[in-house]
C-alpha cells in the first residue's frame, strides 16, 4: 500500500515539475476556491474513493487534486457536485453525479497502468507520464498532430 502511495505522489510530483517546466507564467488560482475564500479548506474525511487508496490521507489527497486543478485549467466543480463561488465546504465531493469524475478515474488508471507497464520493462530509469503529459494546462487533449516544420533545403 505504501508503494502505491508512494507512486502516487510521484506521478503528482512529476505532473508538478512537469507543468513548471513548461509554464513560464502560473496559471491563476482555480476560481471557486479564490472567490470563496477558502482555498485551504479541506474535508475531515474523504469518501468514495475507488481509484486512490481508500486509507490515503486527506491531505495527500487534496494535494491530489489542487495538481489536478492546475493540470487541467479547472476548478473543483468541473468534476465535483458544487456551484462554482460556493465555499467548497458546500460541495458534495462524494457524489458521482458528474461524468466527468468517471472520465477522471479512467484517465488515472491508464498513468498508472502505463507506469507500471514502463517499470516492468526497464532496469533504469522507466520513462513516467502524468496527466501533464497530454493536458498540459488544458482540460482538453489535442487529438491532432501539430502542423509539420517547415523543411530546411
Amino acid at each position: 500500500m505504501r508503494r502505491v502511495i508512494a507512486g502516487l505522489v510521484a506521478i503528482v510530483a512529476v505532473s508538478a515539475a512537469t507543468l513548471i517546466a513548461q509554464q513560464a507564467e502560473p496559471a491563476s488560482p482555480p476560481q471557486a476556491a479564490t472567490a470563496s475564500g477558502d482555498e485551504n479548506w479541506k474535508p475531515t474525511e474523504i469518501k468514495n474513493l475507488t481509484v486512490l487508496p481508500k486509507d490515503m490521507s486527506v491531505d495527500d489527497v487534496m494535494k491530489i487534486m489542487k495538481t489536478w486543478n492546475t493540470v487541467l485549467n479547472v476548478d473543483c466543480v468541473f468534476c465535483h457536485v458544487g456551484q462554482v463561488g460556493k465555499p467548497l465546504s458546500t460541495f458534495d465531493f462524494a457524489s458521482d453525479d458528474k461524468k466527468r469524475k468517471e472520465a477522471s478515474r479512467t484517465m488515472l488508471r491508464a498513468v498508472m497502468d502505463t507506469n507500471a507497464k514502463f517499470k516492468a520493462i526497464s532496469d533504469d530509469d522507466p520513462p513516467q507520464i502524468s496527466c501533464a503529459t497530454c493536458h498540459k494546462r488544458s482540460r482538453h487533449v489535442e487529438d491532432t498532430l501539430p502542423a509539420e516544420p517547415p523543411k530546411e533545403h
